[in-house]
C-alpha cells in the first residue's frame, strides 16, 4: 500500500518543513488524496504506445546547455526521469555526475528486485519528510532512493520541496510500472513487429530517395552534355534576328547552368536526406527494447558536438546555395527586361553575369564568416571579444595584405567603370584569352591554346578588350604588282557587302564594310585594306567567312596575290646575260635553280 506524506508551511521566521498526519490539511496547501491502484499489465489492452517516449529528452534539449548549477540526469531503460543539482565547484558535497550514478544505481536495483517478484501490485513509492535536514526522502518499497535538495527543486521550477518530491514519486513509480511492462511476452513481441515494419519503411523509402536521386543525376548530366547554342553559319537555315543570337545564347546558357546548379543541390539534399534516414531509423530502433534503449542517451551525448557542427556546416552550404539560386534568378530577371539594343542588351547580359558571380562570392564569405563564429561559441570560445578586437586585427592585417587589399580595390573598380567582364575577350600586357573567371581579387583567362592564366587585378593596368560592344575586322591583303588594281579594289568591296545582304552573315555585320583603299605598296606588292564592323567576338568568324569567298573570286578573276620581289645582280666573264629575277620564276639561263630571299647579296662566281 502506497504511502502519502502530507507537508506543512510554517511562518517564515520558522524557514522548515514537518510532517503532519494524514487527517489534518496544511493550509495554502492543495487537498491530497491517495494514489489510484497499481494495475498489472493486461495482455488484452494496449501495452504502450509503442511511439511513446522512444526518443529520449536529450533529443529535445541536443541544442540546449545550462551553466547555472551542476546537474545531471538519472535514467532507467535509457529514458531520462528526472535531474539532481549540485552546486558548481563544491568539493565538500557529491557532484550532481556522482548523485546521480548512485541514485541510478540504486534504482536499477530496486527495478530487478520488483520485476523478480512479478507483481506488480507490491510496489510502494513514497516520500518522508527527514526531521535532522528537514528535506523529502524518497523510498521505494521501504529502500531509501534519494534525497531531494533545494537545488533539485531549483533546476526543476518548482516552489516547494513537497511539490517536487511528489513529482519525482509519480515518476519513479511510472517508469518501475514501465519497466515490468516492457518486459513482459506481449510487448516484446509488439515490438518485433514495430522493428520489422520500421525496418521495411526505412528499405522503401531509402529505395525511393535513391530512385529519385539517380533520376535528378540523369537529367542534370544531359544538361551538362548539351551542346553550346551555335553560332550562325552558312549552313544554317534558319535566320536568326540581328539583335537576338548573342544575348539569346546568354540567356540560355545562364539558365541552363541555373538549373544544372538546382539539380545538384537537390541531388547532395537526397543524399543528406539519405543519411539521416538510416541514422534515424537506427536510433529510433535502439529505443524499441530496453535491452538497448541504454545506447539511445550515449550515443546522443557522444554525437551532441559532431551533430552541431555538421548542422552548422549543411546551413551554411544549404544558405550559400540557395543564395546563389536567388541571385541567378534575380539577375536573369533583370537579363529579362534588357533592350532589344543589340550592343547594349548583350553587354548588359556580360555584366549582370559578372556582378552575379562577384555577389555570390561575396555572400558566401559572410555566411561562412557567421557560421565559424557560432561554431567558436558552441566551442565555448567567448565570441564578443573577438569581434572587438577584430579591427585592430584587421588593422594589423591590413599591413600584411597590402597586395590584397589591391587586388580586391583594383576588382571593384573594374566591376564599376565596366572595363570587362565575363565572356569578353581581352589583352592585358602579352597575355590575351576569354574571360572565364572574375571576382574581386583574381581574373581567369582561357588562352586559345586551353591554358588558364590567373591575372591578380593588381597587375591590371592597361587593358585591351577586345568585345565591348562591337567589333571589327581589320582586313588587309596584298595585291600583285602585275594586278589590275581597281578590278582587285572593286572585288574586295563587293565581296563585303555580298557578306551583308547574306541571310546569315548579315545577321553579325553591323554597318557597311568600308574600304579604306590601298594602304601600302611595296615590292610585295599594293596592299588593300578594308573594315568591316561585327557584332562582339564575331570578327573572327566574319574574317574566316570573308576571306574564304575572296580567295574564291580572286582566283575566278585571275588576280594574283602579292609575292616579294628580288633584283640579283651577277658579275664576270660567266655571269648571265639577264640579272632580274622576279620571284615568279627562275629563267633557264641562270645557273641558279631557286630564287634567292636577299635582295641585297651580290654574287661574283669563281672563274
Amino acid at each position: 500500500m502506497v504511502l502519502s506524506c502530507w507537508a506543512i508551511a510554517l511562518p517564515a521566521t520558522a524557514q522548515n518543513e514537518e510532517v503532519t498526519p494524514p487527517p489534518t490539511e496544511a493550509p495554502n496547501e492543495p487537498p491530497v488524496t491517495e494514489p489510484a491502484p497499481i494495475l498489472a499489465p493486461n495482455p488484452q489492452n494496449p501495452v504502450i504506445n509503442p511511439f511513446q517516449n522512444w526518443t529520449p529528452s536529450e533529443v529535445q534539449s541536443i541544442f540546449a546547455d545550462s551553466d547555472e548549477l551542476d546537474h545531471a540526469a538519472i535514467h532507467l531503460d535509457g529514458r531520462t526521469l528526472f535531474e539532481v543539482a549540485a552546486p558548481l565547484n563544491d568539493e565538500e558535497t557529491l557532484s550532481a555526475a556522482e548523485r546521480a550514478t548512485t541514485i541510478e544505481t540504486e534504482l536499477e536495483q530496486i527495478a530487478a528486485e520488483f520485476l523478480q517478484s512479478g507483481n506488480p501490485e507490491v510496489l510502494n513509492v513514497y516520500s518522508e519528510i527527514d526531521i535532522e535536514s528537514n528535506q523529502p526522502v524518497i523510498y521505494v518499497n521501504g529502500q531509501m532512493l534519494m534525497t531531494v535538495t533545494y537545488l533539485d527543486a531549483r533546476i526543476n521550477g518548482a516552489n516547494s520541496l513537497t511539490l517536487r518530491a511528489r513529482q519525482i514519486v509519480d515518476d519513479v513509480e511510472t517508469a518501475l510500472i514501465r519497466y515490468y511492462e516492457e518486459r513482459q511476452p506481449a510487448f516484446l513481441w509488439q515490438q518485433v513487429r514495430w522493428t520489422l515494419a520500421t525496418l521495411l519503411i526505412t528499405l522503401l523509402a531509402s529505395f525511393a530517395i535513391s530512385h529519385f536521386s539517380h533520376q535528378i543525376s540523369a537529367r542534370r548530366r544531359r544538361l551538362k552534355e548539351l551542346p553550346s547554342p551555335p553560332s550562325p553559319s552558312p549552313g544554317t537555315e534558319s535566320v536568326q534576328p540581328a539583335d537576338a543570337p548573342n544575348v539569346t545564347r546568354l540567356r540560355t546558357t545562364l539558365l541552363t547552368k541555373q538549373q544544372i546548379n538546382s539539380l545538384g543541390i537537390i541531388r547532395e539534399l537526397l543524399q543528406v536526406l539519405q543519411v539521416v534516414l538510416w541514422a534515424g531509423s537506427g536510433l529510433l530502433l535502439l529505443g524499441f527494447f530496453p535491452q538497448t534503449r541504454w545506447l539511445q542517451p550515449l550515443v546522443i551525448d557522444l554525437m551532441r558536438l559532431p551533430v552541431r557542427l555538421i548542422v552548422a556546416g549543411l546551413a551554411a552550404y544549404g544558405l550559400i546555395q540557395l543564395a546563389s539560386l536567388w541571385i541567378d534568378r534575380l539577375f536573369l530577371m533583370f537579363q529579362g527586361g534588357t533592350g532589344t539594343h543589340l550592343a547594349r542588351s548583350q553587354r548588359l547580359v556580360l555584366r549582370l553575369s559578372t556582378f552575379s558571380q562577384v555577389i555570390k562570392g561575396v555572400v558566401a564569405v559572410v555566411i561562412v564568416g557567421i557560421t565559424i563564429l557560432v561554431v567558436l561559441s558552441w566551442l565555448g570560445v567567448r565570441v564578443a571579444p573577438l569581434i572587438a578586437g577584430a579591427g585592430l586585427i584587421g588593422f594589423a592585417i591590413s599591413f600584411a595584405s597590402q597586395s590584397l587589399i589591391k587586388d580586391i580595390i583594383n576588382g571593384f573598380l573594374v566591376l564599376v567603370e565596366d572595363q570587362y567582364g565575363v565572356g569578353d575577350v581581352i589583352t592585358v600586357g602579352t597575355m590575351s584569352g576569354f574571360v572565364e573567371t572574375m571576382n574581386l581579387r583574381i581574373t581567369q583567362l582561357r588562352a586559345t591554346d586551353g591554358q588558364l592564366i590567373t591575372i591578380p587585378n593588381s597587375q591590371i593596368t592597361i587593358v585591351q578588350n577586345l568585345s565591348k560592344e562591337w567589333s571589327r575586322v581589320d582586313f588587309m591583303i596584298p595585291i600583285g604588282l602585275t594586278a589590275n588594281i581597281n578590278q582587285a579594289l572593286k572585288l574586295v568591296e563587293d565581296e563585303a557587302n555580298a557578306m551583308r545582304r547574306d541571310a546569315i552573315w548579315g545577321a553579325l555585320i553591323l554597318e557597311p564594310p568600308l574600304l579604306l583603299g590601298v594602304d601600302d605598296l611595296t615590292h610585295a606588292g599594293a596592299t588593300i585594306r578594308i573594315w568591316i564592323k561585327t557584332q562582339p567576338l564575331k570578327q573572327w568568324d566574319v574574317a574566316r567567312e570573308y576571306r574564304r569567298r575572296l580567295k574564291i573570286a580572286f582566283d575566278t578573276a585571275q588576280i594574283p596575290l602579292g609575292v616579294p620581289q628580288q633584283v640579283v645582280q651577277l658579275s664576270g666573264p660567266h655571269a648571265p646575260s639577264r640579272t632580274l629575277l622576279n620571284g615568279q620564276g627562275t629563267p633557264e639561263s641562270s645557273p641558279y635553280s631557286t630564287p634567292i630571299e636577299d635582295s641585297s647579296i651580290n654574287l661574283t662566281p669563281d672563274a
